[in-house]
């Protein structure tokens, strides 16, 4: 039996509600695909546009199972359908979410898709990106260690300018190597992994907490998260800098 008192209630004071996931469809009616929500016995649906503020999901069928947080947009007794809002409940938990991470509050972050060169990890229903060079030190990806469904640790790093909340790891995971500065040396070849692309340079991980400076390549698209082979041209122990240049992607 539908009972829709409470979610007319939390329609008209935009009262943020959370619900389970147990069905992921296409619906023909709306041409576009749903999530169906069981609400205590009612249905509730959010439709693709309204499931994320800054994720665009390929497949929505990853979120089966999941407890999503919402706002209720809409109630059609008709149909006996609460048309509900991730996305607009993403925008208020945003502001609440953003207040504490700046005042440095540490939240546990759930890995909600991983990326070549990041993840997309949620808090509390807001979605924010934790890049593999704020998850390290070294050159290991979020990917080797980490999988979707798991938590780490995370504070703000910084807001971007599309107000994009970016995250980095309290604790960066660090691999035990050999690799330190002192081994380096003009001509050597080394393994890096590509951790930021600049108009005019690249700067490539090849040790632990060390960043190596390198033109960009004159063939080929260059991407944050690539391995690559490096090669040193100049090293400035003076000023602990090493310079070289990317010689074939891995």
């Amino acid at each position: 039996m539908n009972n829709f008192a409470q979610y007319e209630k939390a329609m008209k004071e935009n009262t943020v509600l959370k619900g389970l996931v147990k069905v992921v469809q296409f619906d023909h009616e709306l041409n576009t695909d749903v999530l169906i929500l069981d609400l205590d016995g009612t249905k509730g649906m959010i439709v693709r546009e309204d499931v994320d503020m800054e994720v665009n999901w390929k497949s929505l069928v990853g979120f089966i199972g999941r407890e999503v947080s919402f706002i209720v947009k809409e109630i059609d007794r008709d149909k006996g359908v609460v048309i509900c809002s991730r996305k607009d409940a993403q925008e208020i938990m945003k502001s609440i979410i953003t207040e504490r991470l700046t005042e440095g509050e540490v939240f546990s972050a759930k890995i909600v898709n991983i990326l070549k060169y990041a993840a997309y990890v949620e808090i509390e229903g807001v979605t924010g990106l934790l890049k593999n060079v704020d998850f390290a030190d070294d050159y290991t990806t979020i990917a080797e260690k980490l999988k979707v469904g798991d938590t780490v640790n995370v504070k703000l790093k910084k807001i971007s300018s599309n107000r994009r909340l970016i995250f980095e790891a309290v604790e960066k995971f660090r691999n035990p190597t050999i690799m330190e500065f002192s081994m380096f040396e003009r001509d050597q070849v080394v393994f890096g992994i590509v951790r930021n692309v600049q108009p005019s340079c690249v700067y490539v991980c090849i040790a632990p907490g060390f960043d190596a400076l390198a033109p960009l390549p004159l063939t080929g698209e260059i991407e944050e998260g690539m391995k690559v082979s490096f090669r040193i041209t100049q090293v400035r122990a003076d000023e602990n800098r090493v310079r070289g240049k990317i010689v074939r992607i891995l």
